[in-house]
């Protein structure tokens, strides 16, 4: 059987074409070897902690959480463990991983609570939490609370701090968020003549947020107006479930508070 010179010439330079892509994806995977930094387990700690810096400087999250895994595993009694972990823990704060950034935070706080740091990490404790808290404040506000709890021991324990200032006018902030929430739900129970419901939310305006005051006004004005209506009810049918946190008084001790309330607001 012949072959045709053209044939042949077409094989020839097919093979040739194939060894020369093989040759070249051989040449890049060698050189992007050579170019991949070794793992920090195949580094000196002063060589992993300042990789770590580099790449902390570099904004470069992923990577700094991922290496402070492995170097706290190689080098766990390092003098410069308490530096990564407060790096890995400002990774988590800084790409917005807050139940991480707490959780490493706290730990770092258990180890070090004397570091030159702590107060940095008891701040951030409490700004992740904030962070977290929906604006809304038809939203639930468990992180707002939790936020204004942590900013507040943070105010007892490092009350000379730069970041002092801050602190303060996040709880300010969240506090009237959290106002404001109680005022929603308040107006929910109130619009849906829930007097029971309304009333106890009002009256955590009062005790708790009291310097708000036109939510205060709010709540005093209505708050004595649901006791009126929790007497009538009560008068109605003393075993309704709709004064149940009230069943234990009765319509007159309800109505004493409300003309109290009302005398007040008169002044």
């Amino acid at each position: 059987m012949k072959i045709h010179k053209g044939t042949r010439f077409a094989r020839t330079a097919a093979a040739a074409r194939a060894a020369f892509l093989a040759s070249v994806s051989l040449a890049s995977l060698v050189s992007l070897s050579a170019c991949e930094p070794p793992p920090i387990s195949d580094l000196a700690a002063e060589q992993g902690i300042q990789r770590i810096r580099e790449r902390h400087g570099d904004s470069s999250w992923d990577k700094v959480v991922a290496d402070v895994n492995e170097f706290r595993s190689r080098y766990p009694y390092t003098q410069f463990a308490s530096e990564a972990e407060l790096l890995q823990a400002d990774a988590y704060f800084q790409s917005d991983r807050y139940p991480e950034a707490i959780v490493a935070y706290e730990d770092f706080l258990r180890k070090q609570p004397s570091h030159g740091n702590a107060d940095l990490a008891f701040f951030r404790i409490g700004r992740s939490y904030d962070l977290q808290s929906p604006e809304a404040t038809d939203r639930e506000q468990a992180n707002s609370l939790k936020a204004i709890e942590k900013y507040s021991t943070f105010l007892e324990r490092f009350g000379s701090s730069k970041l002092t200032p801050e602190a303060k006018e996040r709880i300010a902030a969240l506090r009237r968020r959290v106002a404001d929430h109680y005022a929603f739900i308040a107006r929910f129970y109130w619009k849906k003549d829930l007097w029971q419901g309304a009333l106890t939310r009002y009256l955590v305006l009062m005790k708790d947020y009291a310097t708000f005051e036109d939510l205060n006004k709010e709540a005093r004005e209505r708050a004595a107006i649901c006791y009126e209506k929790l007497a009538e009810e009560l008068e109605a049918d003393p075993k309704s479930d709709m004064s149940l946190y009230f069943k234990e008084q009765t319509p007159a001790g309800l109505r004493k508070k409300a003309q109290e309330l009302a005398a007040n607001l008169a002044k």
